[in-house]
């Protein structure tokens, strides 16, 4: 498993700098937006697109097939995914603790800080949760129709996530939805790992 893991932070390295400058770009202009949560948002939801990403240069390169003679079984190769993920969310979400710390003073505490990290949180696990099992049981490719439909759902939902002074009363307790969102997403991504070592154990490679 560490084996795997130092596979997947190597790839990261060469394959996803382009996506962590555009995360670094989107959360540097999101600091000097006014109640616009979509530069903060849309970040986290890029990120959690990189083990997807990954998943297609292992398929390109041939890895897939040739993981099937080394000591390690699909379940950690599909578990190697999402432990990931994790790492991802929690940098992202420490990211979106630095923004938000940056917003109250330059906003003066309009910025609710503990509703939006805890929804940030949730939020970037959310892509992986839906994408990785479609992806383990038809391929990047043809899960690519999965990919689109979680990006049109989650940014058709930006908007109701704004967390500014003006909006706080309007969507009632945000830090109560944001607890709540937190258990709830990681129930899901729990579920979405089982059921992808499901697909991939049962996956003609």
């Amino acid at each position: 498993m560490k084996g795997l893991l130092l596979k997947e932070w190597y790839m990261m390295l060469r394959h996803a700098k382009g996506y962590l400058l555009v995360c670094l770009v989107f959360f540097t202009i999101s600091i000097f937006s006014e109640g616009d949560t979509f530069f903060e948002a849309y970040p986290l939801v890029l990120a959690g697109m990189i083990p997807i990403t990954l998943i297609s240069y292992d398929e390109r390169s041939g890895w897939i097939s040739f993981g099937n003679i080394l000591p390690c079984s699909r379940k950690q190769f599909v578990s190697a995914k999402y432990i990931l993920a994790i790492i991802i969310a929690v940098f992202m979400t420490a990211c979106t603790l630095i923004v938000h710390i940056i917003r109250i003073y330059s906003a003066g505490g309009g910025v609710q800080l503990g509703a939006g990290v805890i929804a940030g949180a949730a939020f970037s696990l959310m892509p992986p949760s839906f994408v990785l099992p479609a992806v383990f049981k038809l391929g990047s490719e043809k899960g690519r129709l999965a990919y689109i439909v979680v990006i049109a759902v989650v940014c058709a939902c930006i908007p109701f996530l704004n967390m500014t002074s003006e909006n706080y009363t309007v969507y009632a307790d945000m830090s109560a939805i944001g607890f709540i969102a937190l258990p709830l997403s990681l129930l899901i991504f729990a579920a979405s790992w089982l059921l992808s070592v499901r697909f991939f154990e049962k996956r003609e490679l």
